[in-house]
């Protein structure tokens, strides 16, 4: 405890008489009546008790009989340079002095130091810094005041009682608090305390401001009594009291400290200081024994209180250096003790009344008796340590309605904690936070998302099950059969997959928390799953629309090559040419042979439709899924996924009353090298998106009967790519810290690829199957499925080559029918004339002639059965050319001549 008042110099001035009346110890010190620098006015309780003491010394004739103990009155007002000018006025002035008492620390700071040059022992009722604890600097020193490190674990264990895991301590520029605030930083430090210092030196303003700025809850104060009301008056004008904030002072300030005097001028009213007061703790060693066990002057600690309170004759919590009372009342007794065992223990002709300044045996004696003076005191137990200190209880108070209540007792000897819990808080709640509370929250997925998510999923995984159950209880259905089910299957499982990573992209949810030690196995499940599952459905798409592009591209550029073979060679070019030689014209009659685009027609759409080998598609399946194992295995093996925490700025929660803030945490998967191993992966999935949809799109209108489904894998792929394009910048860059919606985002395209990806491949053979029964597919006599139904572009070039065939027909009709005619008149020709012999021969060569054009043109049998061959094995892509017959001139207005000419 830290004692303001000014020191006590008493000195035994021993008037040894030959006569047998007793020898006066003459007795001097100073007892401050006033306020002096930095402390207060200690000595206006102290020196009654001291002159108490004296009395009942005095009065015992078991202690130091044939001695008086006499005293005068000295002041140094709690100043260093003041007492030594008043110590060597009573060193260098007879009578010779045995000892010297001492009152604050600062006083007795210089008094021990400079004592041990006279041989003297040093008794200090008030000094309190832990500095008067060094043997080798104060090696004569004792004092019943405990050292205010005493206070230091009783201060930690309260700390640890009320889970305080930081405090800072505000401290005057004085050596005793310097001391004491190291003292506790170390002793907080070892418990894993933190701890903060801020010192000040007469005014506390700029102090406080910082403890402001430090959001500063729990103070430790350490400064003398006219401080601590400034600090008390600048804590209420910045608001650092209240609910949200402890403060703890010194325990020996009087009761009624906090009320301003007119004297110091403070800026607030006693009104305010209450305020500012209120529930604010104090730790003292214990100065006041309260059983009920006589003190060796056969009082109690409260009789004692009792007789002190009647000398004054007035309220004693004003009275300076009260509380300190009983330990100057045991100092005198612990003095006359060491003076009477000094006494008992002397040789024979050695005498109390022989001391002098450098004798050793008298000094050494006393330094002895002192140390090992033990006695029941007012104050309780008094007994010293080997360095000079007095070992006691500590006293913990709480002021509450503005009077200090008893918290409880702390031993250090024992390191227990007696505590009453009638401790109260200002919130009515329990003790305050340290400060402001900040809780991490993390940013998790709502459960308005996560569960209707998990739901829709749950239900796309069981339709993949029963869409595989169905689909293989129905596999020789036809449908089934020429859709490479294989292929399918591996859609299921990857659209599966998908469904499934939603439940570990949406953790940890409100519900579901994960533990840190498995967030790098989640972070690896989530890509990983997803990676694959991708790749299982798009690419069984792929490897479809991939096939049927490479068989189409393959057959139509074979039917090209042949059929310009064809036209650069084919025989109606002669018959053309003959036919418009006869009638006279050389009209340019540009034909498409419709036998030989049948021919190629069939051949082309018989290679289209032959049954396709499924190791076509798990080898291009395969292949993906091999690049995405490598590119997996490489990233977690060099650059393994790890948690991170993404902070965002601080908000006060709506209900909150100031003592606490929310840190939102984005927990993340986050690897060093993350945006290469996503450029990586995104780069490589966006190519085979661009690139299926460009496949998709030329093959729109080519059909294979073993891939009857690829128009809607086509559809299928455009919904995989538009929604995967537009959502992947989407959730990369403009909601990536907002959880809900970059869940949301990512679920609803996964949902929305699945869902559809599987109604469209799925959806038309259900249904197919439902509403057709078996009987009614068709099969060919060799086993194989019926035709394919005919695309666009082939149904448009089998109607035009339809229309040119009837078209052919009719002009072959009309030919006969001239030919016919000609015939007729060549005939009625032979008969007039003998040089019709010679035309007649000349006519038959012509009618020979016509007649095989004749016989040319009456090959619309051969040009009709086209039509059904077409009918029944069109399939092709390239479109037929179409060539328009310019009309012949009637042939019945050509005579004889002129066919002659």
């Amino acid at each position: 405890m830290f004692v303001s008042t000014s020191w006590l110099l008493l000195w035994g001035s021993i008037v040894w008489a030959a006569t047998a009346e007793p020898v006066t110890l003459h007795i001097g010190g100073t007892f401050p009546m006033e306020s002096g620098s930095g402390g207060w006015a200690g000595g206006e309780a102290c020196l009654p008790a001291v002159q108490m003491a004296l009395e009942d010394v005095n009065n015992r004739l078991d202690i130091l009989p044939g001695y008086v103990l006499n005293m005068t009155n000295h002041n140094s007002q709690c100043q260093p340079g003041l007492a030594m000018q008043q110590l060597y006025d009573f060193l260098y002035k007879p009578p010779t002095k045995l000892m010297l008492l001492t009152g604050c620390s600062p006083v007795t700071t210089v008094i021990a130091e400079a004592a041990p040059v006279w041989k003297l022992v040093v008794l200090s009722y008030g000094g309190s810094s832990p500095a008067l604890s060094n043997r080798n600097r104060f090696p004569t020193l004792f004092r019943t005041h405990p050292s205010a490190n005493m206070q230091n674990p009783t201060r930690i264990h309260i700390m640890e009682k009320f889970k305080w895991k930081r405090f800072t301590i505000l401290m005057s520029v004085e050596e005793v608090f310097v001391t004491t605030a190291k003292d506790l930083e170390a002793i907080a430090r070892k418990k894993g305390i933190r701890v903060d210092r801020q010192s000040f030196y007469g005014d506390p303003t700029d102090a406080m401001k910082t403890l402001q700025r430090q959001d500063a809850r729990i103070i430790v104060g350490l400064f003398y009594v006219t401080e601590a009301r400034k600090v008390l008056c600048q804590a209420y004008h910045h608001g650092l009291y209240g609910r949200r904030y402890v403060w703890f002072f010194i325990g020996w300030y009087a009761d009624t400290w906090y009320y301003p005097p007119p004297e110091e001028h403070l800026n607030c009213t006693a009104e305010q200081m209450a305020a500012a007061a209120e529930y604010h703790f104090t730790t003292e060693s214990v100065m006041l024994s309260r059983d009920n066990l006589p003190a060796i002057s056969d009082m109690t600690g409260m009789q004692f209180q009792e007789r002190l309170t009647r000398h004054f004759q007035k309220e004693t919590a004003n009275v300076g250096g009260f509380p300190e009372a009983p330990l100057a009342y045991d100092a005198v007794w612990a003095l006359a003790l060491a003076f009477n065992c000094t006494r008992n223990n002397l040789p024979s002709h050695i005498r109390l009344e022989n001391f002098s300044y450098d004798n050793k045996i008298i000094a050494d004696t006393l330094f002895q008796c002192v140390k090992n003076t033990s006695f029941r005191g007012v104050s309780g137990k008094v007994m010293f340590s080997d360095s000079g200190d007095r070992i006691a209880r500590t006293q913990i108070e709480q002021m509450q309605g503005g009077k200090y209540k008893i918290m409880g007792y702390y031993d250090t000897t024992s390191g227990e904690l007696e505590w009453y819990n009638k401790e109260q808080w200002l919130n009515g709640r329990g003790p305050p936070p340290d400060s402001t509370v900040i809780k991490k929250h993390a940013m998790t997925v709502s459960n308005e998302f996560y569960y209707p998510t998990i739901f829709f999923s749950v239900l796309g995984i069981l339709a993949c099950i029963l869409i595989y159950i169905f689909t293989q209880k129905h596999r020789e259905r036809l449908v089934i059969f020429q859709s490479q089910p294989e292929c399918n299957n591996i859609l299921l499982i990857g659209c599966s997959l998908c469904l499934f990573s939603l439940f570990l992209i949406g953790l940890p949810s409100d519900d579901i928390s994960v533990p840190e030690s498995l967030f790098p196995f989640l972070c690896h499940a989530r890509v990983t799953i997803l990676l694959f599952g991708f790749t299982f459905a798009y690419g069984s798409m792929f490897a479809k629309v991939w096939i049927v592009h490479r068989m189409g591209a393959t057959e139509n550029q074979q039917l090209a090559s042949r059929q310009k073979d064809e036209e650069e060679n084919t025989p109606w070019e002669g018959i053309r040419t003959l036919i418009s030689t006869m009638v006279g014209r050389q009209a340019l009659m540009r034909k498409s042979s419709g036998q030989a685009y049948g021919a190629l027609l069939e051949k082309r759409n018989t290679v289209l439709n032959q049954p396709i080998s499924p190791t076509k598609f798990y080898v291009i399946v395969a292949a993906l899924t091999v690049v995405d194992i490598f590119v997996c295995f490489v990233w977690i093996l060099i650059d393994p996924l790890h948690l991170t925490e993404q902070k965002f700025p601080l908000f006060t929660p709506a209900d909150s009353e100031e003592d606490e803030m929310i840190m939102p945490v984005l927990q993340q998967c986050q690897s060093n090298q993350q945006e290469v191993w996503i450029g990586i992966i995104m780069g490589f999935k966006c190519l085979l998106l661009v690139f299926g949809t460009f496949l998709s799109y030329e093959t729109r209108n080519l059909k294979l009967r073993f891939i009857n489904d690829s128009r809607f894998v086509g559809l299928a792929i455009y919904n995989v790519a538009v929604m995967t394009l537009v959502t992947a910048p989407v959730v990369t860059l403009l909601i990536h810290g907002k959880v809900d919606a970059n869940f949301a985002f990512i679920s609803l395209t996964v949902l929305i690829c699945t869902y559809i990806s599987v109604g469209l491949i799925y959806g038309p053979k259900i249904r197919h199957i439902i509403k057709v029964p078996p009987s009614a597919d068709e099969v060919q006599q060799n086993g194989n499925t019926g035709p394919a139904v005919m695309s666009k572009v082939d149904q448009k070039r089998y109607d035009m080559l339809r229309k040119e065939n009837e078209t052919l027909q009719k002009q072959i009709e009309e030919k006969e029918r001239k030919i016919h005619e000609c015939r007729e008149r060549l005939e009625q020709l032979t008969m007039n004339s003998e040089t019709e012999d010679m035309n007649a021969q000349l006519l038959s060569g012509s009618n020979k002639q016509l007649a095989e054009d004749n016989m040319t043109y009456s090959t619309a049998t051969t040009l009709t059965t086209t039509i059904p061959l077409i009918d029944l094995q069109l399939n092709g892509t390239h479109p037929g050319q179409i060539y328009e017959n310019d009309n012949d001139d009637d042939c019945s207005s050509t005579s004889s001549d002129e066919i002659l000419l």
